[in-house]
């Protein structure tokens, strides 16, 4: 259960782990965690949405839990799929 998950810290997520929805949909991957590691300034994460496998960024304040299994956010389905493209830095 969602609940029962630890929290961690954002430099401690595994690569490819779930990402969720506001409802618990699985909207897709974490393909990377995006911050300041020297700075410890958490920005957000790469996302392979599950419905086209598009790479698209979800700023930090749209996450509000990370675990070892899953990341959640406060997105929406159409908010997803209306996400902006990946660019790396």
């Amino acid at each position: 259960m969602l609940e029962d998950e630890v929290p961690i810290a954002w430099k401690a997520v595994p690569r490819h782990v779930a990402v969720l929805a506001a409802d618990g949909t699985e909207i897709g991957t974490a393909e990377s965690i995006l911050g300041d590691e020297e700075e410890d300034i958490f920005h957000g994460l790469a996302l392979r949405r599950a419905a086209d496998g598009q790479t698209v960024e979800v700023p930090a304040r749209r996450v509000k839990k990370m675990t070892q299994q899953h990341i959640v956010t406060d997105l929406t389905a159409d908010e997803v799929q209306n996400l902006p493209a990946y660019r790396r830095r």
